[in-house]
């Protein structure tokens, strides 16, 4: 299975077979990945070329003392580099998701970072909140069967204040409701909340993922994959009576994580 977001979705059996059956993974509440002790053991690490996808290992960069996962190559796509660099954590299924991370286009890059819910790798579904930094574009969209929309459910321009910097991301799907949002580097200030209702064959649960897609609206082949991810998380909500009580749990969320590790606001 791959993660190849700039035209199509695309699963190969090679990852399957490293990942066992899906049937004996287990529901969990939560994981974090904070990459501070390295590459974690259970996550798995895809990179897409024009050759197709294999598993690889990224590498850890430390920035003012904080260790964050980057996710990059330094050739061009149109030279062999990736076109799409990928984290998923295969070990935890979730229904009802919030699933984040601290985002940053390293190096001004143009690509487009993507969080992901219920993934299914067998069948190619999942959902999807990006943010695309070359066209300053937020956008919620949903692939099936590995067929990537030519136009998303929903998307909004010109919302973020500056594309060189970076965000606080949370994409939750509760439900048939896709909502996601972007916030400043701390997680306190929300700039732009996009949603979406589902109501055509809902996806259920799977896993959670994030991904470094090189943009389409980059010069093609041009754009090499560059981007630095911290402190992915995910973690199983209960089906709230009403907006607020997602809202209110999201808060608390964010408000856990920086009392746990302030020095995570900055890297």
């Amino acid at each position: 299975m791959s993660i190849f977001l700039s035209k199509n979705l695309l699963f190969c059996s090679a990852v399957l077979t490293i990942l066992g059956t899906t049937n004996s993974i287990a529901n969990a509440a939560s994981f974090s990945f904070d990459f501070e002790s390295g590459l974690p053991s259970e996550a798995l690490f895809l990179q897409t070329t024009s050759e197709g996808t294999e598993p690889f290992t990224p590498s850890i960069q430390t920035i003012d003392g904080n260790n964050v996962l980057l996710l990059s190559d330094d050739i061009p796509s149109s030279e062999g580099g990736a076109i799409t660099s990928s984290v998923i954590n295969p070990t935890i299924t979730f229904e009802n998701v919030l699933v984040s991370a601290l985002l940053n286009p390293a190096e001004n890059t143009n690509d487009r970072l993507l969080l992901f819910a219920r993934i299914d790798l067998e069948t190619a579904d999942t959902y999807v909140f990006g943010i695309d930094f070359e066209a300053n574009q937020l956008f919620l969209d949903v692939v099936v069967e590995g067929v990537v929309p030519e136009t998303p459910l929903i998307e909004v321009f010109d919302v973020l204040p500056d594309t060189s910097l970076p965000y606080f991301a949370e994409f939750s799907v509760i439900g048939n409701e896709l909502t996601g949002r972007i916030f400043d580097e701390t997680g306190t200030d929300e700039i732009f909340e996009l949603s979406f209702v589902d109501t055509n064959n809902t996806l259920s649960s799977g896993f959670t993922g994030i991904a470094a897609d090189i943009s389409d609206n980059f010069i093609e082949g041009d754009d090499p994959n560059n981007a630095t991810i911290d402190n992915f998380s995910g973690i199983s909500v209960p089906e709230p009576s009403s907006i607020l009580g997602l809202l209110v749990f999201a808060s608390l969320h964010r408000f856990s994580k920086r009392i746990v590790d302030l020095k995570k606001i900055i890297f």
